[in-house]
């Protein structure tokens, strides 16, 4: 027995040493972390939690403090048991193809005008109450335990792209004396870790999962181990139902990008980069950006008679109440794209704004502009059209964009009304009152069961200024964004950001209490700053770009896909490799163009209907390949390119 025992000491050893050679070449922190936590467990800097046992012929795990296992069963016939329960239907899956009603048929949208004829298809062969496939690409594993069940899957299913998720750090080093990890990075295959991470990171390592071979997105297989672990599956369903290509159609890229054309047309003025991070306008400046949660309205009084402390940022839809309450913000953020913003930018005073400065993303409405004829606006690319000024990036809130924008322009010291990301408590309102947009929330709505869930579900959260708050998961992206754009901005910027708002805590956000900042404020210098003149200084009137050259090109690729379109179609293989090949002909030419936008939406247009043609050609069902149907699947793909690039030529002809 002793001998057994030293025999397997010697094998679970080898396969650790090798793990961790493994995790140093290839995923340094996660190297870094277990080696840290390793030499403190050696010291006894650190008292584990977790013990590795073996009983009655299989390997557990013991919980040092309760003594208790947990597996409470044969870990190997659990492994067993859970590979026995995999298999390449859609059980366990994130079905990420938009459904109608009735969940059997795709959802058919002039957003996808060009990919429809694909769809439509689809719904006339494709029998969606019988899904089977014939690979699984990606799958998700929520909780590794010992790893032996990951090793039965992965053995079964043989995954292309596997994503392990592990919370807790002690659990995983455990893992690492049983199963090798190197498997699932072998050959053509890819593994992302996300060990003991915080959740931004663990987000962001999700995200390059995603974006890797990401016309694979329309089926995530997943596994979540334990109960305990249900959150991390519900940002897992969370961030696909954010970030599904479904979502964001390469036409609206297309259309902001015409918008964009025509101001630089119209001599509108740009923000520079490089300008904005060499002059740092708000540096050593108190800045305050208001938003336009409930909370604001507790401040109003304190902010009209504190405003010349501060250089004031504030989101559109709260500059009709500030307007009210004889507050002038020094500069005004607009983001959306709606005609809405002409409203909120509408002021009784039609000289309110002439000291003011605002900022547009360049996918503004031509009725905003309208409004504010006259009036100190810059825009900031909505995308990296012109590459010589750059991009300050964009997010879908316009609270965290001001936020994102603030301290691009050199803010180390900011302070944040309005970023609620609840409801009053007390009323239910999601605005500030007299905000140019309202909304009333049921604070007493429960669950209608628990198989349901709705964005509309009342949660309680940890609360910025009180233990909890109340809020609903259409409120809850506001406090992701701004976390995530502060997780983004603190790799190349050092800065404070002080919370006053009586909403969601968010993470890396300062709480201040009303008492608090009313000590701050008596020691505040006043505030001296020309924002036109600033604003000025880190901008410019662009030339219109010549596209004369892109046009050539556009047409060559139209020419090109005309004929590709009537190639003989012999099988799968020959359609997946034929479509590779002009595709990457396509990238190719799409480099002499002016600007890397245009490759980039063609690009967006394979992610979307490659997304759907690769769920079709990989399902098991009889009949969908015959060589007609191989090659109007082909001709209605290029049919798709060919509108593509015609749209773009429309903007820049």
């Amino acid at each position: 027995m002793n001998e057994e025992l030293d025999n397997l000491s010697d094998i679970i050893v080898e396969i650790y040493l090798k793990n961790m050679k493994f995790l140093e070449e290839n995923y340094l922190d996660t190297y870094n972390s277990v080696d840290e936590l390793s030499k403190k467990i050696q010291t006894g800097e650190y008292e584990i939690k977790y013990s590795l046992e073996y009983i009655d012929g299989c390997f557990d795990i013991l919980s040092l403090e309760n003594n208790g296992l947990f597996y409470h069963t044969n870990s190997y016939e659990d492994a067993d048991y859970r590979k026995e329960h995999a298999n390449f239907t859609k059980d366990g899956s994130l079905d990420l193809l938009r459904k109608d009603q009735t969940g059997i048929k795709l959802v058919v949208s002039q957003e996808y005008k060009d990919v429809m004829p694909i769809i439509e298809y689809m719904n006339k062969t494709v029998d969606f109450e019988n899904i089977e496939f014939q690979k699984i690409y990606k799958y998700i594993f929520i909780g590794t335990g010992l790893g032996l069940h990951i090793h039965e899957i992965n053995k079964k299913l043989n995954p292309l792209v596997t994503m392990i998720i592990e919370p807790n750090l002690e659990i995983f080093r455990l893992s690492l004396f049983m199963i090798d990890y190197s498997e699932f990075d072998k050959g053509n295959k890819k593994l992302f870790l996300s060990v003991g991470d915080s959740q931004l990171k663990r987000m962001s390592i999700l995200g390059a999962f995603y974006q890797y071979h990401n016309y694979m997105n329309y089926n995530i297989k997943h596994h979540l181990l334990l109960e305990g672990y249900n959150y991390i599956y519900n940002e897992v369903v969370d961030f696909f139902g954010n970030n599904s290509a479904m979502f964001f159609p390469y036409k609206k890229v297309i259309d902001n990008l015409h918008r964009t054309i025509e101001f630089i047309k119209d001599k509108s003025r740009f923000v520079n980069v490089d300008l904005i991070h060499e002059k740092k306008i708000l540096k050593g400046k108190k800045v305050l950006l208001i938003s336009a949660g409930p909370s604001l309205d507790n401040y109003i009084d304190w902010i009209e008679e504190h405003q010349d402390k501060f250089v004031i940022i504030c989101v559109d839809v709260i500059l009709r109440k500030l307007e009210k309450h004889r507050i002038r913000p020094d500069i005004v953020v607009s983001i959306d794209p709606s005609e809405l913003c002409a409203k909120y930018l509408t002021t009784d005073d039609p000289k309110y704004l002439d000291n003011s400065s605002i900022i547009f993303l360049s996918q503004q409405h031509p009725d905003v502009l309208k409004v504010v004829k006259g009036k100190h606006y810059v825009f900031s690319q909505s995308m990296p059209l012109v590459s010589r000024i750059g991009w300050l990036g964009s997010v879908t809130n316009v609270g965290a964009f001001s936020f994102k924008v603030a301290v691009h322009l050199g803010a180390d010291e900011l302070y944040t009304i309005g970023t609620d990301a609840a409801f009053n408590q007390d009323t239910g309102s999601r605005y500030a009152a007299d905000s140019s947009y309202t909304q009333v929330e049921d604070i007493d709505v429960k669950k209608a069961g628990n198989e349901l869930v709705s964005i509309y579900d009342i949660l309680e959260v940890k609360g910025n200024l009180r233990e909890n708050v109340k809020t609903n998961r259409s409120l809850l992206p506001f406090k992701e964004s701004f976390e995530t754009t502060k997780y983004d901005l603190e790799s190349f910027y050092k800065f404070k950001v002080f919370n006053l708002s009586d909403g969601v805590y968010i993470e890396g956000f300062n709480p201040l209490k009303y008492e608090q900042m009313h000590e701050k404020i008596e020691y505040f210098p006043q505030k001296e700053f020309n924002v036109q003149k600033e604003i000025d200084g880190i901008s410019e009137i662009l030339e219109v770009p010549d596209y004369s050259n892109d046009i050539k090109i556009i047409n060559r690729i139209i020419n090109k896909v005309n004929k590709y379109k009537d190639l003989k179609i012999d099988s799968r293989d020959d359609l997946l490799q034929k479509k590779l090949d002009i595709m990457l002909w396509i990238l190719e030419q799409s480099k002499g163009m002016t600007s890397a936008m245009f490759g980039n939406i063609f690009l967006q247009y394979i992610e979307l209907s490659d997304t759907y043609i690769n769920f079709l050609l990989n399902l098991k069902q009889k009949d969908l390949y015959t060589k007609e149907s191989l090659v109007k699947i082909n001709l209605m793909w290029s049919l798709g390119v060919v509108e593509v690039f015609k749209e773009i030529k429309k903007i820049i002809d």
